[in-house]
């Protein structure tokens, strides 16, 4: 087979891998350098790099993220000491990145659109995990998996500070409308999303006005840390689960303090530690009808000591472990 996918670029560098008993998380995901022998039928993750931020409302550089991930794989290794889990059982790809216009976002999200399409036709066995890139991506890629597989009632998890909900009259399909897209293009139901990790003064009350309104599901931080954190996403789960043939994880890394993510266009105080965030993505990526998942609005430009990098990569690892684990 031919390199499938007119939407991307290749990945712009491949590590140099190393021969030895215990790899680099560098030397365990693969990529396409020669397609003429390549078994894509193999891979359990494919990995897409979504690098756009012109569509977010805030200056950001999240359109540096998936390269500053892809850097930093060499520090980690392919082992969960926590759980116990090596994550070189599975089969990962990097696919590259999705062609970005540079002034037509509309260009930019049809390509996004497209790549998800593509996916679910080369690899429709294979889950995606995709390095964003703004929020506003994520809108584009479930409606991409939506034209794939429009049967299905797709489930939204949500772990943000932000609602996401504005109105798209006014911000357009940023970084700040996701969510409403979804809803309001039908692609989703209101009353399938589940967010978790709103807190402070962070959102407006029209936009919670909204959400009741319209039957979204949230769970403040606040609500979420009395009840736990970990139960808190067990229980959206599993309501989920009753209601959809899917679950699509988005991961906005503002959902976590400042302290621990300097490097995001919207830092807040007062969000999530790393290990809270860390064990509910491993318990989403536990489930099974968990079938896609994105890390956003991360910006490297901002970043302090590569904090916030290695939390995305940390969350990336964490989830595909929770992937390792359904076995």
């Amino acid at each position: 087979m031919n390199y499938p996918y007119p939407q991307l670029d290749r990945p712009p560098f491949c590590w140099q891998r190393q021969s030895t008993s215990d790899p680099k998380v560098s030397d365990w995901i693969q990529t396409v350098e020669d397609t003429s022998n390549f078994d894509f039928t193999s891979i359990d993750i494919t990995v897409l790099g979504v690098p756009l931020s012109r569509s977010s409302i805030s200056a950001s550089g999240a359109s540096e993220t998936p390269m500053a991930m892809r850097k930093l794989w060499k520090s980690f290794n392919p082992y969960h000491i926590e759980y116990d889990t090596d994550l070189t059982s599975l089969s990962v790809l990097d696919l590259g990145d999705v062609k970005q216009h540079v002034t037509d976002i509309g260009k930019s999200h049809q390509h996004i659109k497209e790549a998800m399409m593509s996916m679910r036709k080369y690899h429709p066995h294979a889950l995606p995990v995709m390095l964003g890139g703004d929020h506003s991506i994520t809108a584009m890629l479930v409606k991409g998996w939506k034209a794939s597989h429009p049967e299905q009632k797709i489930g939204i998890l949500q772990f943000d500070t932000h609602f996401d909900l504005r109105s798209l009259e006014d911000n357009g399909p940023s970084n700040g409308t996701p969510i409403r897209n979804l809803i309001e293009s039908n692609t989703i139901g209101a009353g399938h999303v589940w967010n978790v990790g709103l807190h402070g003064f962070y959102n407006s009350k029209s936009l919670k006005e909204y959400a009741g309104s319209k039957g979204v599901h949230y769970v403040t931080l606040l609500q979420a840390r009395k009840a736990g954190i970990n139960h808190t996403v067990k229980e959206a789960l599993k309501q989920l689960s009753k209601e959809v043939d899917m679950i699509y994880l988005t991961v906005d890394m503002d959902v976590l303090d400042i302290a621990y993510a300097p490097g995001v266009p919207a830092g807040t105080t007062g969000g999530m530690r790393t290990d809270e965030l860390f064990e509910a993505v491993y318990t989403a990526g536990s489930h099974p009808l968990v079938q896609a998942m994105d890390i956003v609005c991360l910006d490297p430009l901002r970043d302090v000591g590569e904090i916030t990098v290695k939390a995305g990569v940390h969350v990336f690892l964490n989830f595909l472990t929770g992937v390792a684990n359904r076995k």
